[in-house]
């Protein structure tokens, strides 16, 4: 008799936990108890151009120039956060590092990050953060570029958009590589810039 309540109390415990994990989840994978999911969609605004010449006082190169000689730039996304109204930066959840190849977004591609949430809410800005970038060229040639500080933190204006508990959310962040890469006496440099919209 007492093995015969145990096996019930046992069935029970785990049907419990079973329904607990089924009201975390949409189906999908993704969190959404309390929390609006989020899907980030990186691509750029620029195609790549041909070559240019030198046109910096410090006899940097431009964008573009860096652009067509390389075939990757395998960019390290550490970590994304959202400014709500309250003037709070708030860690967008999602599965990161994430490297991406920014060529392949100036080529016309598009990477969608792994799927992330934010607290319901109204939120007003972006920032996007660096960590690692290795450049590789179509003479064969390769180049890990350190990062100042902790890494390239850049923060994108974005027009007000609202997250909404169990709803997703896509933000478009484009990058613009215009003036993104730079050669400069003695070594390469690396200025991200990122525009964002909502969908």
């Amino acid at each position: 008799m007492r093995t015969s309540v145990r096996a019930c109390a046992l069935v029970l415990a785990i049907a419990a936990l079973l329904c607990a994990a089924a009201g975390c989840s949409d189906g999908n994978g993704s969190l959404n108890g309390g929390q609006g999911n989020v899907r980030v969609m990186l691509t750029s605004d620029a195609p790549v151009t041909a070559a240019t010449t030198t046109d910096g006082d410090d006899g940097s190169t431009d964008g573009d120039d860096v652009l067509s000689r390389l075939t990757e730039a395998n960019a390290t996304f550490a970590s994304l956060l959202a400014r709500n109204t309250d003037g709070e930066l708030v860690d967008l959840a999602v599965d990161l590092p994430h490297t991406v190849n920014l060529v392949d977004l100036v080529g016309g591609g598009t990477v969608e990050l792994p799927a992330g949430t934010l607290p319901p809410g109204t939120y007003d800005q972006l920032v996007v953060v660096i960590t690692d970038l290795e450049l590789v060229f179509r003479n064969g040639g390769q180049i890990a570029l350190t990062p100042p500080g902790g890494g390239w933190t850049r923060i994108v204006r974005v027009t007000p958009f609202e997250v909404i508990e169990g709803q997703v959310t896509t933000l478009e962040v484009r990058f613009r590589p215009r003036m993104a890469f730079r050669e400069l006496a003695g070594g390469f440099g690396f200025f991200p810039d990122f525009e964002c919209r909502t969908h």
